[in-house]
């Protein structure tokens, strides 16, 4: 039996090398480095695909089911921009992007926009993928570069979406990025960011043992004032139904349970 596959994040670039515009290359490769340097660095997998057009999307969405989507490159008032047949590049329509990502990015939990200006963007697709960040105003390359890598090393120590990009925007703040330049996180509905994890809690050390092998695995939080805590613990139940009644009760929600059949 092949254990859980690692979240998939897939960097999709779209720079019309003739208009200039980010370095992409140098992103993918602070990327990569930052997910190889993680703790958990088994619970992502990272791909790359250059030069895209519009019509590339759907096949990278089909070829790599990720769980979050990296867009790279420009964007205007009417949304992100890819490559055109021309050699030049031209904006995709912001409702028919999120159409497709609902249709056929399943897997998807996350949506990053890499660019300047794609905060409307992000809070469109946000509403289909679960989380989007994108920027509010214009951005340096080398700042969205370093946010990029630090989020994503974040997320492969194991940290939630929403600290996550916490700690990140911390980091650029340290460099002296003005608010226009610090990406917003949105939540889409139903959506806790603090919560809510990229990593499979089975890429995640297991818990201490208990003199009792255990059946069932569940990732916790709970929010006390302003402060919100984290546990992934394990035990025997007899459902999920009622392991899920028993947590409600002592206010802690379970975002993520997987059950082991064993055998005596």
């Amino acid at each position: 039996m092949t254990g859980p596959q690692p979240a998939g994040v897939l960097m999709l670039s779209a720079v019309a090398t003739r208009l200039g515009g980010p370095d992409t290359g140098s992103e993918q490769r602070q990327v990569h480095q930052a997910i190889r340097a993680a703790r958990y660095r088994e619970g992502l997998a990272l791909h790359t695909e250059q030069a895209v057009r519009g019509d590339d999307i759907l096949g990278h969405l089909l070829d790599h089911e990720p769980t979050v989507l990296h867009f790279s490159g420009h964007a205007s008032d009417t949304g992100v921009r890819v490559l055109a047949s021309d050699g030049g590049d031209v904006p995709l329509v912001t409702q028919g992007l999120a159409e497709l990502l609902a249709a056929a990015g399943k897997r998807l939990r996350l949506v990053v926009l890499n660019a300047c200006g794609t905060d409307a963007v992000a809070r469109e697709l946000a509403q289909v993928t679960g989380c989007a960040i994108g920027y509010p105003g214009e951005v340096g390359d080398q700042m969205a570069i370093t946010f990029a890598a630090q989020f994503y090393r974040c997320v492969g120590a194991g940290m939630a979406i929403g600290p996550a990009h916490q700690a990140a925007a911390a980091v650029i703040r340290m460099y002296g990025a003005e608010d226009g330049e610090i990406p917003i996180l949105h939540p889409g509905p139903g959506a806790d960011p603090d919560v809510l994890s990229l990593l499979h809690p089975a890429h995640l050390p297991p818990p201490p043992e208990q003199g009792q092998v255990p059946n069932t695995t569940a990732f916790l939080a709970h929010r006390t004032g302003a402060k919100r805590y984290y546990a992934l613990v394990t035990g025997v139940t007899d459902s999920e139904e009622r392991l899920r009644a028993e947590l409600s009760s002592r206010n802690m929600n379970a975002q993520w349970i997987q059950v082991e059949n064993n055998r005596e």
